[in-house]
């Protein structure tokens, strides 16, 4: 399998030539690793790369590790959301994976808000696991989805994650006290770690149009816990806008947006942080 895995990785169309028995033994070997993974990683790099949503995007997730494969980066840091919309969704989730498991320390895959059943049987990821392969498929898919980690400490003041602060989160230690295995991720603080989103013009807390439970937060919000937790810069994804990167409060919290093939037409975007913290962002 290590071959098989090396090869797909260097000739990502070969990924849809998976067997039903090297997709099952991908998804636990996977498992195996993030298991290992704690709920919040740390890592230091003077490199790194960080994705946004790719959503099933196969030909915007090939590109980005191209890039990654012929730079200098210590780190890739994908963000969440393979899955769901769009057209090669298993084809994109098992290529990350197969990256993954050949690069296991460099490659970081965080759950999104889109690897879980909430949005999965209404997005397309459970109908296109079904019509494909089964449901035992998308049950291991299931559990591997509640074994990544949430979030990413780098340099010990970039805090990367999917979605944004959620309410009663004080401390990095509470996220790293996260319980894995939780597949419905139904908890607050999952949830809104998953789901909230960063608003300019608002103080505190507020209900979000996304649904019950989920939040968007004001300036304050994010600045008290930056300041308690000694963060200087917060990369997250989970919003999708046409020029693929927005920026809050002042360029404190960058958002990025990494598939070209959406529901909207998408000027993709991935980033690359130094370790001084200089951003430049790189069209896909």
């Amino acid at each position: 399998m290590e071959n098989r895995i090396k090869d797909i990785v260097q000739n990502p169309d070969k990924v849809s030539s998976l067997t039903f028995s090297e997709i099952k033994e991908l998804i636990q070997m996977s498992s195996n690793i993030f298991e290992t993974e704690k709920s919040l990683l740390k890592v230091r790099g003077d490199n790194v790369l960080f994705v946004g949503d790719t959503h099933g995007d196969f030909d915007s997730t090939k590109r980005i590790v191209e890039i990654f494969l012929n730079g200098r980066y210590d780190y890739i840091i994908f963000l969440g959301d393979y899955v769901d919309r769009g057209v090669s969704q298993i084809e994109n989730l098992n290529y990350v994976l197969c990256l993954k498991m050949l690069y296991p320390e460099s490659v970081i895959l965080l759950r999104g808000n889109h690897e879980t059943p909430l949005a999965n049987l209404y997005y397309g990821f459970y109908h296109e696991v079904m019509r494909k392969l089964d449901r035992n498929f998308y049950d291991m898919y299931s559990e591997l989805f509640a074994k990544m980690p949430y979030a990413v400490l780098v340099n010990d003041n970039i805090l990367a994650l999917h979605g944004g602060i959620a309410e009663y989160l004080k401390t990095l230690q509470q996220i790293e006290e996260i319980e894995k295995n939780l597949i419905e991720a139904r908890d607050p603080l999952v949830l809104q770690l998953l789901w909230n989103d960063p608003r300019e013009g608002i103080s505190g807390f507020q209900p979000s149009m996304r649904g019950p439970g989920i939040r968007v937060f004001g300036r304050d919000v994010y600045e008290k816990f930056a300041n308690k937790n000694g963060i200087e810069l917060m990369i997250r994804a989970h919003e999708v806008f046409p020029e693929g990167y927005r920026y809050f409060f002042d360029e404190e919290i960058l958002s990025i947006f990494s598939a070209r093939n959406y529901v909207i037409p998408v000027n993709a975007k991935i980033a690359e942080v130094s370790s001084e913290k200089d951003i430049r962002l790189i069209g896909v």
